[in-house]
């Protein structure tokens, strides 16, 4: 035994050698920093995994009569407003060397707003329209509190783990997370079973608590970070004014690529929520297949992290979103053929939409392992705040406006929504082909 823990103590020696970059300066807290990072992102994986916005809060919806329009809304609005005030907030911090404070007062307001959400729904069941005031509200302030800290957290991340290892950092998280990720998907699977006890909505109100209790742990884990000081700008970018300095950030062609494919993926993600929705309303699956297909989109979300941080450190980051991108072109065209296969073979409706959530499950790791990390990579040191910022507002706006995926839906179907994501990851892919071609043309102006 002794023996197979020096083997594997040496193994990670080498791996962490190989991951440095030449000359890089060893920090002293760089262990602690990678370690409560990747427990910080397993614990909150954990949590929303219990309430995940795609199948969870689509379904608890679904059950309360919602409209389509606030159907559509959900992961929106918690994404949307994860990146929308990160450009304002980029501002205030321009020339700070701190950010830890702004990112622990953000995690009470959200850890406030996660208890107060199960709190409000259960007082108020079982009455739909309040049940659906009392989860909407909650979750409005938790999502502007996350968008708030989510530019300090990134900025944390940057200073606190080397280029070379954010792609293992990434993935780590994503991987420890699907690990219990897994563990989540079962328990949901048998609270929506409705056991002795527990029936709808009490289900969901312990799914609301566990998300309170786990995703304020990782938080309190994340606040335990030893962050060093940001380099003081030097005099030129002092001196830069805000909006000039974004002028000089739109200029280069590579980041105008990048944020174009990630826009482009943000629209191809308007019909994710309706994946649910279309399996649940058109083909009639049980309300147990949901816990299912939340098991497998774990699953897949899991294994393929060991892809895509191999490929993160072989490769590079930009061909991990290629990758993911093609998972997400998959997962659309698959959702187009589900339904005329379940009315060819109508005996096990549920199967025919699983390969859907395994292709999602693919396709979001992976758009988190390569997206963050390309975009750090790209965002130039000195003003690595503002390019977050920025893109971040940008991808911030394009996310809210997929909300109208619920109008597009009752205008032509879920299949049609469905043809239309499969253009915007088309277009992402070409759009990820020539940022391919501007990244190794750096003299071209990039």
């Amino acid at each position: 035994m002794g023996r197979i823990w020096r083997d594997w103590r040496a193994r990670s020696t080498r791996l962490r050698a190989s991951l440095a970059a030449p000359g890089e300066v060893r920090d002293p807290h760089g262990r602690r920093n990678f370690v409560f990072g990747v427990l910080n992102g397993a614990l909150f994986i954990f949590a929303e995994t219990a309430l995940d916005p795609n199948l969870v809060l689509v379904w608890f919806l679904s059950r309360l009569g919602a409209p389509n329009l606030l159907v559509a809304l959900v992961s929106p609005m918690r994404d949307g407003l994860w990146f929308l005030p990160q450009l304002f907030v980029s501002r205030l911090m321009r020339h700070r060397v701190y950010y830890m404070g702004l990112y622990r007062s953000m995690a009470l307001v959200r850890a406030l707003g996660a208890f107060g959400m199960a709190l409000g729904v259960w007082a108020v069941a079982p009455h739909p329209a309040r049940m659906r005031v009392a989860f909407f509200v909650p979750y409005l302030v938790i999502s502007l509190a996350s968008g708030i800290s989510g530019l300090p957290f990134m900025e944390i991340v940057g200073k606190t783990i080397p280029p070379r290892r954010r792609g293992v950092f990434f993935a780590a998280r994503l991987f420890f997370g699907g690990l219990l990720g897994l563990a989540a998907s079962g328990l949901v699977r048998w609270l929506l079973e409705e056991p002795a006890g527990l029936p709808f909505p009490h289900n969901v109100v312990i799914l609301f608590l566990i998300y309170a209790v786990f995703s304020s742990m990782g938080m309190a884990v994340f606040a335990l970070v030893v962050e060093p000081p940001s380099p003081l700008p030097d005099g030129h970018a002092a001196r830069t004014p805000w909006r000039e300095a974004i002028r000089a950030l739109w200029a280069r062609p590579s980041y105008r690529l990048f944020l174009g494919a990630r826009v482009a993926l943000m629209w191809a993600a308007l019909a994710t929520p309706f994946f649910t929705a279309y399996a649940v309303r058109d083909l009639r699956v049980p309300d147990a297949a949901i816990g299912l297909y939340l098991g497998f989109n774990v699953g897949a979300s899991l294994l393929s992290n060991l892809v895509w941080s191999a490929l993160s450190v072989r490769r590079g980051h930009r061909e991990v979103l290629e990758g993911a991108t093609v998972c997400g072109l998959l997962s659309a065209f698959w959702a187009l053929l589900a339904g005329p296969l379940g009315q060819a073979w109508p005996g096990v409706p549920w199967l025919w939409m699983l390969p859907v959530f395994v292709l999602s499950g693919a396709y979001a790791s992976g758009a988190a392992v390569g997206g963050l990390s390309l975009l750090l990579e790209i965002a130039p040191g000195h003003d690595r705040p503002l390019t977050v910022g920025l893109t971040n507002t940008v991808l911030g706006v394009a996310l809210l406006s997929t909300a109208l995926g619920g109008l597009i839906a009752d205008a032509i179907g879920y299949r049609g929504l469905f043809a239309l994501s499969f253009g915007f990851y088309t277009l992402a892919l070409f759009l990820l082909w020539g940022l391919r071609r501007a990244m190794a043309a750096p003299a071209a102006g990039s």
